[in-house]
C-alpha cells in the first residue's frame, strides 16, 4: 500500500475484471519476501518483483533465507515500471552528497523490504561505514521509510520518486531533495563497493516522478511481475497479450501505467535480461515477431544460472535438517552452512553478479 505499484496494480486489473468478467484480486503484501513466499506457496499467481529482489531471493539473503520464500523457478511475465531509486533529504539538508553520509547520520532502515535494506547497505559500503558508524532508524514499511524523514527523525532515506508517499513529502514545508548518484569514476573503489550491493540497477538521468527528482542522476531498475516456472503457459500467454492488446485502455487510470508497455518488456531484453522470462510471455513475443536468437540464447544462461541455484539450495536445506539447523534469517550455523556449500559445490556467493557476468 503507498506505493506506486500498487496503485498501477488496482488500475489495470479493475479494467482486466470490467473486461473480461474474470476477478483479479490485489493482495498487498508487507515486504518482498512475503510476496516470494506467497507465490511458491500459491497464494497468489503473480508476485511484484525487480532483479534486485529476485537476485537477494536466489542468494537466500535476509529474509529469503527459509524454504518457502528461498531460491525458485519464477519467471518474469511483464515489465510494470521502470523505477528509479535514490537517496533523499529534506530540503534544507546539509547533506548535498553521498560523500557528507558520515559518523552519526540518522539513516531510515527497512530491514523487512529487502531491496530497500540493500540501498542503505550499499550506502555504507560507498562511505566505508559500518552500520553501528551511523544511527539506523527502523522502519516497519515502505511509507514510514518516507515519513520518518519528513518527521525529522532520520536524515536520509532510500526510495524511489513514483511513489505518492514521495510526492507527499515534496508538498511538505521545505520538501525533499534528491542526492545525485556518483560517476564511476569520481571514485572507482566506493563505487564499485557500490554496484557489487546493488548489481541489478543501471544509472540514468531520471525524467519521472516527482519534481525534485526530474534531472538528477539515479539509478533505475525494470520492476516487473513474476509468474511460478510451472505456471500455465495458457494462462500467461492469455495474461500477457490482454495486458498488451488493452493497454491503450488503462494507461491513463494511473499516471505511471504508461510504463506497463511491450515497448519496455523490449527496451529490458534489450539491455540484457536479468531475469528469465515465462514460456506464455516468450510465446506471444514470438507471435509478434520480437523474439530474437540473442533473447533466447540469454534466456538459457539464466535459466541454466537458476536451475543450479534452486537445485543447491534444496540441497543445503536438506543438509541442514539433518544437521538440525533451521533455516532462517539471522541464524548463523544456517549462514555458514550455506556459504561453505556454495564454495564446496562452486555455486556463485552473489547470484546477481553471476548474472552481471554473462553480459
Amino acid at each position: 500500500m503507498g506505493t506506486a505499484n500498487h496503485s498501477l496494480a488496482v488500475a489495470w486489473t479493475a479494467k482486466f475484471s470490467t473486461d473480461t468478467g474474470v476477478k483479479a484480486r490485489v493482495k498487498p503484501s508487507p515486504n518482498g519476501y512475503s510476496r516470494s513466499a506467497w507465490l511458491a506457496e500459491g497464494e497468489g499467481r503473480l508476485a511484484l518483483s525487480q532483479a534486485s529482489t529476485y537476485f537477494d531471493k536466489m542468494d537466500a539473503a535476509l529474509g529469503f533465507a527459509s524454504p518457502a520464500a528461498g531460491p525458485s523457478d519464477t519467471r518474469l511475465f511483464g515489465i510494470s515500471a521502470i523505477s528509479a531509486w535514490g537517496y533523499v533529504v529534506r530540503g534544507n539538508s546539509d547533506i548535498k552528497s553521498l560523500d557528507d553520509i558520515g559518523p552519526g547520520t540518522r539513516i531510515a532502515y527497512a530491514e523487512s523490504t529487502p531491496f530497500l535494506a540493500a540501498g542503505i547497505d550499499a550506502l555504507l559500503a560507498y562511505r566505508g561505514l559500518e552500520k553501528s558508524d551511523v544511527s539506523l532508524i527502523e522502519v516497519g514499511s515502505y511509507s514510514a521509510n518516507t515519513t520518518v524523514l519528513t518527521e525529522e527523525r532520520a536524515d536520509v532515506t532510500f526510495t524511489g520518486p513514483l511513489s505518492g508517499i514521495n510526492y507527499q513529502a515534496e508538498a511538505t514545508p521545505g520538501g525533499i531533495r534528491w542526492l545525485p548518484l556518483p560517476e564511476r569514476s569520481d571514485n572507482p573503489e566506493a563505487y564499485d563497493r557500490y554496484r557489487k550491493i546493488l548489481p541489478g540497477y543501471s544509472p540514468g538521468i531520471n525524467q519521472t516522478g516527482t519534481e525534485s527528482s526530474i534531472g538528477i542522476l539515479l539509478d533505475h531498475s525494470f520492476q516487473d511481475y513474476h509468474v511460478r516456472g510451472d505456471e500455465d503457459e495458457e494462462f500467461v500467454y492469455q495474461l500477457y497479450k490482454w495486458t498488451v492488446e488493452h493497454h491503450d485502455e488503462y494507461k491513463d487510470d494511473y499516471v505511471h501505467a504508461k510504463m506497463m508497455s511491450l515497448e519496455n518488456l523490449v527496451k529490458y531484453l534489450d539491455q540484457g535480461a536479468l531475469e528469465p522470462l515465462a514460456d506464455g510471455t516468450i510465446r506471444y513475443l514470438k507471435e509478434v515477431d520480437l523474439w530474437k536468437p540473442e533473447y533466447q540464447a540469454r534466456q538459457d544462461a539464466l535459466i541454466a544460472l537458476a536451475e543450479r541455484q534452486v537445485e543447491a539450495f534444496r540441497a543445503a536445506v536438506d543438509e541442514a535438517r539433518e544437521r538440525g539447523i533451521t533455516v532462517q534469517q539471522g541464524d548463523q550455523e544456517w549462514i555458514d552452512l550455506w556459504k561453505e556449500y556454495r564454495v564446496s559445490h562452486d555455486i556463485p556467493l552473489s547470484f546477481g553478479n553471476a548474472v552481471r557476468a554473462l553480459d
